[in-house]
């Protein structure tokens, strides 16, 4: 494990739902330390602020002006990342920004410009990159255990109905452009549209599908991918719908569970009803990769084992993630998760809204 012989300060910039997760995992790292948070919500901000004895701030700009902290952490609504990287970019602070990177290419690129112009490090928050589960599958996959991978599914299909649906707000997705729900395309997607080509090691080439648009009504989303190496994706989301698994497919996770509200900080060992999945399978194996509940089934010769995995799991990858970044920083190396990567992301998301309206396949741009 990375010991650096720096500490970098750090803040967090924005208080929503899964801010305490990260705060959770950097108040545990020996690389950082935490030095203040931004939250305009005066009960909110004073809630985080006393749990973990920080000054808190009511506007990112008052923060960067009172701390210069060496790195902040940007978890407020994808509409303010571009302005917010900018601001830190000014003052001379690296950038840890979540998903999705932005919602136009014209911003996600501008926040790449800007970081590189002022000298900044921009790591993109792709963090199921880092969850063992994840992370251990790439590296079977790599040495070749399931053969050549040859189609991976990704199906979330769940909640109470098309009435009690809750979209993600304006505030996060303009009106009218890409949107949706917390584990629909936009805001959950975007992870796939990273983590697939990443498991691969192959780029996604061609997409095919449609998705919500915010404020709009909520439709079942659909996407198919085709990556450069010929292996083929399916994502699949509706949280307008109900759930069909039955009980037995559920597990005891190994991973803390989600808190409503408060993110991953509740009990390891909880039953989870409805485990996240990604099924890998190859031309000799196949994979099932529980992410959040820390578990790796292999079926190589007809009978399905689990595998060995660390407990780094939710929200603890949110350390590790920080922990890359502070090894690259001080080592002065290109963030391991570029601004590149987040573009390449969004290039993919965009090209599956324009296949929609066009009806047909679209190249994705890989450069």
């Amino acid at each position: 494990m990375y010991r650096g012989l720096k500490t970098y300060t750090l803040a967090v910039i924005g208080g929503g739902t899964v801010a305490e997760s990260h705060l959770e995992a950097y108040a545990r790292l020996d690389c950082v330390r935490l030095i203040g948070l931004a939250e305009p919500r005066t009960r909110r901000r004073q809630e985080l602020s006393e749990r973990y004895g920080l000054p808190g701030y009511a506007s990112y700009a008052e923060l960067l002006e009172g701390l210069r902290p060496d790195v902040a952490c940007i978890l407020t609504p994808v509409a303010t990342h571009r302005r917010i990287t900018e601001q830190c970019a000014a003052a001379g602070v690296h950038v840890l920004c979540e998903k999705p990177m932005a919602t136009t290419l014209e911003d996600a690129r501008a926040m790449a410009e800007v970081c590189l112009g002022s000298g900044v490090r921009f790591f993109y928050g792709s963090s199921y990159r880092f969850l063992p589960a994840v992370v251990e599958a790439r590296l079977r996959i790599a040495a070749g255990e399931i053969g050549e991978v040859r189609l991976i599914l990704e199906e979330v299909i769940g909640g109470n109905g098309a009435a009690a649906y809750q979209p993600m707000s304006a505030a996060h997705y303009p009106v009218g452009g890409p949107g949706g729900g917390g584990y629909g395309l936009v805001d959950h997607g975007i992870h796939m549209l990273d983590v697939l080509p990443w498991l691969c090691e192959s780029p996604i080439s061609a997409v095919f599908g449609c998705g919500d648009k915010s404020g709009a009504v909520a439709c079942p989303e659909v996407a198919w991918l085709s990556l450069a190496s010929g292996a083929r994706g399916v994502l699949i989301y509706d949280q307008s719908s109900r759930p069909l698994e039955l009980p037995a497919e559920g597990m005891f996770s190994g991973a803390r569970s989600w808190v409503e509200e408060r993110g991953w900080v509740g009990d390891s060992g909880a039953w989870d009803a409805h485990p996240g999945q990604i099924r890998v399978f190859g031309s000799e194996g196949a994979l099932r990769i529980f992410h959040y509940a820390n578990k790796l089934l292999i079926n190589r010769s007809g009978q399905l084992n689990s595998l060995p995995l660390p407990d780094a799991t939710a929200p603890w990858h949110f350390g590790t993630q920080m922990r890359q970044f502070c090894q690259n920083l001080e080592r002065g190396e290109a963030p391991a998760i570029s601004a590149d990567d987040g573009i390449r992301a969004l290039k993919a998301l965009l090209a599956i809204y324009e296949s929609e309206r066009s009806g047909g396949w679209r190249a994705v741009q890989t450069n």
